[in-house]
C-alpha cells in the first residue's frame, strides 16, 4: 500500500507539473459558474464533457508525456507491480476528476436547488469517469505519435460523444437511443440523465444493462490493454535501469 501511495504521489505531481490540475480546477468553476448563473442552461451537458470529453483528453494526453519524458513510474530501488502502477495511475486521476462533481452538487444543490439523489449521482459520475479514464489511457497506449493521438480524440468525440449528448437534448428522436448502446459515452448518460430527471424514466434492463455493460468494458480494458501495456513498459523501464547500472 505503501508504493500505491508513492506512486500516487508522483503522479499527482505530474499531473500539477502539466498544468493538469490547473485546467481541472479552472474548468470547473468556469462551468459550475455557467450553471449558477444561466439556469436554464441543461446542466447534463457540462456533466457530459467532463465524464465522456475531459478524462479521455487529459489523462491520454499525461500517459503520452510520462512516456515520453521516462516518468511513468519514479526512478528508484522499488520494483512496482503492474497492477501497482495501474491502480495508482487510477485513483491519482480520480482524485483529480472528483474535483468537477464536487463544483457541480454544490451549485446543483445550492444554487438551483434541485432534488435529486446526490449520492446516486456522484457514484454514477464516479462509475463514468473511470470507464473514461480507461478509454484516454488506451488511446494513448494506441496513440504513439501527437498526430494519431489527436486523431484518435476526434474520431472518439465525433462517433461516441456527440450522439448521446444531441440525444439528451433533444436532437435525436428517442426512438434511436438503443442504435448508441456500443457507446461507452451513453452507458454513462443513461445512468446521468436518470438521476438528473429526479425519476428513473428509462427502462429497467437499460437501466441495468448500461451499468452491466460499462462494467464489462472497465474489466476488458484493464485486462487487455491497460495491464498488457504497462507490464510490457515496466519490464523495458526496468531493464533500461539495470543497463545504466551496470
Amino acid at each position: 500500500m505503501c508504493n500505491v501511495w508513492r506512486l500516487i504521489s508522483n503522479d499527482l505531481k505530474r499531473l500539477y507539473h502539466y498544468k493538469i490540475v490547473h485546467i481541472v480546477v479552472g474548468v470547473s468553476f468556469l462551468f459550475s459558474a455557467i450553471l449558477a448563473f444561466f439556469q436554464r442552461f441543461n446542466p447534463a451537458n457540462l456533466i457530459y464533457v467532463t465524464v465522456f470529453i475531459m478524462p479521455v483528453v487529459i489523462f491520454s494526453f499525461s500517459l503520452h508525456a510520462d512516456r515520453i519524458d521516462h516518468q511513468m513510474v519514479p526512478e528508484c530501488d522499488i520494483r512496482f507491480k503492474t497492477w501497482t502502477v495501474v491502480l495508482a495511475k487510477m485513483v491519482s486521476a480520480l482524485i483529480l476528476q472528483i474535483v468537477p462533481i464536487v463544483f457541480f452538487i454544490i451549485v446543483l444543490y445550492g444554487a438551483l436547488d434541485m432534488e435529486i439523489n446526490y449520492l446516486w449521482l456522484f457514484f454514477a459520475y464516479l462509475f463514468g469517469v473511470v470507464l473514461h479514464i480507461l478509454i484516454g489511457l488506451s488511446l494513448a497506449i494506441i496513440g504513439k505519435t501527437n498526430r494519431v493521438l489527436s486523431l484518435s480524440y476526434i474520431i472518439y468525440i465525433l462517433l461516441f460523444c456527440m450522439g448521446p449528448i444531441f440525444l439528451s437534448n433533444g436532437l435525436i428522436p428517442t426512438k434511436y437511443e438503443y442504435f448508441l448502446l456500443f457507446s461507452p459515452a451513453f452507458l454513462s448518460g443513461v445512468l446521468l440523465d436518470n438521476i438528473l430527471a429526479g425519476s428513473m424514466y428509462s427502462p429497467e434492463w437499460l437501466i441495468m444493462l448500461s451499468s452491466s455493460l460499462q462494467g464489462l468494458y472497465i474489466i476488458l480494458l484493464s485486462l487487455f490493454v491497460i495491464h498488457p501495456y504497462f507490464k510490457n513498459y515496466l519490464a523495458n523501464f526496468y531493464e533500461m535501469i539495470d543497463r545504466d547500472v551496470q
